[in-house]
């Protein structure tokens, strides 16, 4: 009985450890966590050239002005070849039954009336060509054709400087998110001084070692401070999620702030 017990202790303990040390790995598994405090963000997103392509291949403005390019290209094919709409090719086959009833009357002669009904098969068949050209398709054909290249020119543009301004966003995002990172382990160090110094004051002021002005004072330097600390931290978040949204990728990095 008494072997029993003990191996059932044992069995207890080894389960109390296994789960112990199996939590200890899931709490210490922090390859999908972020902390802004102590990693770096660099380090944890693609290359910034990366980022960039990324960023022009997923932007809506660039695929539009690509897709007005490809337009006008087949518009200047269409002017190109407007001049084969002058010539015309025809060619008619008909068939069918005519019916002919003709009566005729006469005041001479016996009988006056005389009638005559007639069924006729006929074929038909016709060949045309033709050739038309107004001169004003004649004389303005290649200034149709450039007015379309120039305008398939000014989509290339257009896309360039979409493309321009999709990479400076995207440099800007990363840019301010780095700073944001920064700023928020200063206002980190900052806080924790502050709430220091505020426990101090909060032992002075109640053995009357200070007045109540100069408490109210630091009382509002350590409530700035935890407010410039908050807005650091949501500056950093939202310049990442426009990251994500102008990539188009999901970095799955979970914001931890120990």
């Amino acid at each position: 009985m008494r072997i029993r017990t003990i191996y059932f202790i044992f069995l207890l303990l080894g389960v109390i450890g296994v789960t112990k040390v199996s939590g200890q790995i899931y709490s210490n598994d922090e390859s999908k966590l972020f902390n802004p405090l102590t990693d770096d963000i660099t380090k944890r997103l693609p290359n910034i050239r990366v980022l960039i392509d990324s960023a022009v291949a997923n932007s809506p403005s660039v695929r539009y002005e690509e897709l007005k390019a490809d337009y006008y290209y087949y518009e200047q094919l269409t002017q190109q070849r407007y001049w084969m709409e002058h010539f015309s090719f025809n060619l008619d086959w008909n068939w069918g039954v005519w019916n002919f009833h003709d009566t005729q009357t006469s005041s001479i002669g016996n009988p006056p009336t005389f009638r005559i009904d007639l069924n006729s098969f006929r074929d038909n068949f016709a060949v045309g060509f033709y050739i038309r050209f107004p001169l004003a398709t004649i004389v303005d054909r290649r200034n149709r054709i450039n007015k379309q290249k120039k305008w398939q020119e000014l989509s290339f543009v257009q896309r360039e400087i979409n493309r321009q301004f999709v990479v400076q966003q995207t440099i800007e995002a990363y840019d301010m998110m780095i700073q944001w990172q920064n700023y928020i382990r200063i206002y980190n160090d900052y806080q924790r001084f502050t709430e220091i110094q505020m426990q101090m004051a909060q032992n002075q002021f109640l053995n009357g070692e200070i007045s109540t002005a100069e408490y109210t004072r630091l009382k509002e330097i350590q409530t700035r401070g935890a407010i410039e600390y908050q807005q650091a931290i949501a500056e950093f978040s939202k310049n990442y999620r426009i990251l994500e949204i102008l990539t188009g990728i999901n970095f799955n990095l979970i914001n931890v702030l120990r």
